[in-house]
């Protein structure tokens, strides 16, 4: 089994979408804070992922839903709601303010590099193993990037 090969351990956020548990690095994160879809405003033309922009304390962020390009196709929610909205604080993951709409932020965690196994693919990190399961650590500068 190869692992990725990173310098030092790493704080991450995990969190889910529908029934799935993902992470990505604590870096990139701003605020996790409650949402409604009700306070977002399409923006027309958009991908498919993005699914409009909201104001967040006076600045327009775009709001992203991950699961789109993470979940398999035919994903059924099952009525499962995304209330919960990662903000990102550094452009650098997304091109501008935005923020991931997921269905809970469950917890910050430092994971070393030994538990975390390589992937070729592009919007993976890799798979981090714990005692508990398997959290797939995404990119969220690949995930949020326009199509």
């Amino acid at each position: 089994m190869e692992r990725c090969e990173r310098m030092g351990s790493h704080q991450i956020l995990e969190f889910t979408l529908g029934e799935e548990q993902y992470c990505l690095d604590i870096e990139y994160v701003t605020e996790v804070v409650s949402r409604s879809k009700r306070d977002v405003t399409p923006i027309p033309d958009s991908p498919p992922h993005v699914e409009g922009a909201i104001d967040l304390r006076g600045e327009t962020t775009r709001v992203i839903d991950p699961s789109t390009r993470l979940l398999p196709d035919g994903y059924e929610d099952d009525g499962i709601s995304q209330e919960r909205m990662i903000v990102f604080g550094d452009e650098r993951a997304t091109g501008a303010r935005s923020g991931w709409a997921v269905t809970d932020v469950l917890r910050i965690s430092t994971i070393d590099p030994d538990s975390v196994e390589a992937v070729d693919e592009e919007m993976v990190n890799g798979i981090v193993t714990r005692e508990d399961g398997h959290v797939v650590w995404i990119d969220p500068e690949t995930i949020s990037a326009e199509t």
